[in-house]
């Protein structure tokens, strides 16, 4: 007898109530969902946000739900396909990414339906939690085969949420996860192109879609997720976890208990603590770009595989450019990531002094003069404070929204369950 893995996911997804998540839990959520939509407003201008934009409006006469960075509104999977796509393209949504599927999928639907704040945001976690309990489990070792988790994970989380919101029984629920299973795919190839952000929009619109097959009598393989040659088999491997660590994963407490991952920099979370250490190094001995004469940094090649980045795409997946980037400009924020800074030769030519030193702890910087100075590189720093991620929001949307209307959307963001329509959202 198969064992029912699938069971405990949908059973989860269609039981959770809000009640369920405690005040902090359900204040992570609405933080990352703040952050998540300000990650979505900072990619609107950029190319694959213009992409996307005109993509969506293909069903803009259905007026179903909103588009990140526009007032025009459009078809439900449409929207999702869009938002996923912007959420994800400037790598500063939250880290592990799980938000750029469960925000797009449990808003769009949400508002389709003019569901209360209380009931996306219930939605939101539902998908939140299903993603990160099989991103837990299954990325380390899908990492390491190529295998980029969102592609993967998410068609099925957002199914799920869909499942949840439109109340289908446990039987339709498990054909919307089998008919999501068909849409997974990923690739961490993949890394630095806009194709990567599009494996999170188009997680978002097709669990949507499966869910709402599934609700007019679509079929799949009800077993396709626990099966010998189903899902889980496909993507497990010897070094992967058990089928019981995966149980207990979800039966434990919700991923929102922790602490959140809110990045401080839109940049490939790994080299974040190099960036940090050659900021820190270069303002506490006064040491100018100009002044190396080489430095040595672990640029952790193996997930910033652009080593020479020729968009704004690849960029924040180059560890030698950002490096370069954090020496010259002293900071790497969405206002020093731009066209110039790409084409900038003082970069460029610091890029050639750096060595890549693998597995290395510490920065080295050897200057011309012939002093030299390391620095440890420190953990992975997070925003955990409601201010702190606040300011992050409003630096995203400044460049879109005037400063009235980014109060008015942190205000109704932070009280999202009083709101009696999602719609209400976009209210001014």
């Amino acid at each position: 007898m198969l064992p029912d893995d699938a069971g405990h996911l949908i059973d989860f997804a269609l039981r959770f109530e809000l009640d369920q998540a405690n005040d902090g839990a359900r204040e992570r959520a609405r933080l990352i969902v703040l952050d998540t939509y300000g990650a979505m407003l900072a990619a609107a201008s950029h190319p694959i946000g213009v992409i996307a934009h005109r993509q969506a409006l293909r069903t803009q006469a259905l007026n179903e739900a909103s588009l990140a960075g526009h007032d025009q509104r459009t078809g439900m999977l449409e929207a999702a396909f869009a938002n996923g796509i912007l959420a994800n393209a400037v790598d500063f949504d939250e880290g592990s990414h799980v938000a750029t599927v469960a925000l797009p999928a449990a808003l769009a639907m949400a508002e389709k339906m003019s569901l209360s704040g209380k009931d996306f945001l219930t939605a939101f976690i539902v998908a939140f939690e299903i993603a990160s309990r099989l991103r837990e489990a299954l990325a380390p070792a899908l990492g390491q085969r190529g295998v980029w988790h969102i592609g993967h994970i998410g068609p099925l989380a957002a199914a799920l949420c869909g499942a949840h919101l439109l109340g289908l029984d446990a039987q339709t629920a498990r054909m919307a996860l089998g008919i999501a299973t068909a849409a997974s795919a990923g690739y961490r190839r993949h890394l630095g192109t806009m194709t990567k952000a599009l494996h999170s929009g188009h997680a978002a619109r097709a669990g949507l879609e499966a869910a709402l097959l599934a609700r007019d009598g679509f079929t799949a393989d009800a077993d396709v997720f626990d099966a010998n040659d189903g899902w889980l088999a496909a993507l497990t491997t010897p070094q992967a976890p058990k089928r019981e660590a995966l149980r207990d994963l979800l039966a434990g407490p919700l991923v929102l208990d922790q602490p959140t991952k809110i990045k401080t920099m839109p940049v490939c979370t790994p080299i974040a603590p190099a960036i940090d250490a050659m900021i820190t190094c270069a303002a506490r001995h006064g040491i100018a770009a100009s002044d190396i004469a080489h430095l040595a940094v672990d640029l952790k090649s193996g997930s910033l595989i652009r080593d020479r980045p020729i968009d704004l795409d690849a960029a924040p997946f180059s560890g030698r450019f950002l490096i370069a980037l954090a020496a010259v400009r002293g900071a790497v924020s969405l206002d020093t990531l731009n066209h110039d800074t790409l084409v900038d030769q003082e970069i460029i030519h610091l890029m050639d002094r750096i060595d890549d030193a693998p597995g290395a702890t510490s920065i080295k910087i050897a200057l011309k003069d012939g002093r030299s100075f390391e620095a440890p590189l420190g953990p992975v720093r997070r925003l955990k404070a409601r201010d702190e991620i606040v300011a992050k929001f409003r630096a995203c949307a400044a460049p879109r929204w005037t400063e009235a209307r980014i109060a008015t959307f942190v205000d109704k963001a932070l009280a999202i369950e009083t709101l009696a329509d999602i719609n209400q959202l976009w209210s001014r």
